[in-house]
């Protein structure tokens, strides 16, 4: 495990018992900028889901929606790295580089979680796929963030990286 994940850890008293705690967990994501983090992003799916419906009703027609699609996603990741950056992480360097690693994990992401959507539904059955999604979602926003918080929008492990 890095270091700087124990150091996390041990600084938040994180336990296992402590993450059953519905109180400390809330806590703990709302002191590291959490709910901000969640915004964004909710935000950003409205961005994604406008765009898409602007494009495939009236640029490329309905018959090209996953085109309109590519751009609501662009046009969401794009909003979601921005607002991070400035808002929810308030980094000042090596954009670049984080935008690169940030596109690329958040598209790794997005597969994963459509891939878990597919398995699990299938599991627990077709009329829990909305609680599904959404379990997904939250869980692995909960992960993202943590990822992020302690290496793409870490300024002190880019000290090093020119901006």
């Amino acid at each position: 495990m890095p270091e700087r994940i124990k150091q996390f850890i041990e600084k938040e008293h994180i336990t296992f018992f402590a993450l059953c705690n519905p109180f400390f967990v809330f806590r703990l994501l709302s002191h590291h900028r959490y709910i901000h983090f969640f915004l964004i992003g909710v935000t950003g799916v409205g961005i994604n889901l406008v765009l898409t419906w602007f494009f495939a009703e009236f640029v490329f027609g309905r018959s090209r929606y996953f085109d309109a699609y590519l751009i609501g996603l662009a046009g969401n990741l794009v909003y979601n790295f921005i607002l991070h950056t400035v808002i929810t992480f308030k980094t000042t360097r090596a954009h670049s580089k984080r935008f690169i690693v940030f596109i690329f994990y958040a598209l790794l992401m997005t597969a994963l979680q459509a891939y878990l959507v597919k398995i699990i539904t299938q599991i627990v059955g077709v009329d829990y796929y909305l609680f599904v999604i959404a379990s997904i979602i939250l869980f692995f926003s909960t992960v993202s963030f943590f990822i992020f918080k302690l290496s793409v929008f870490n300024e002190k492990i880019n000290e090093n990286t020119p901006a």
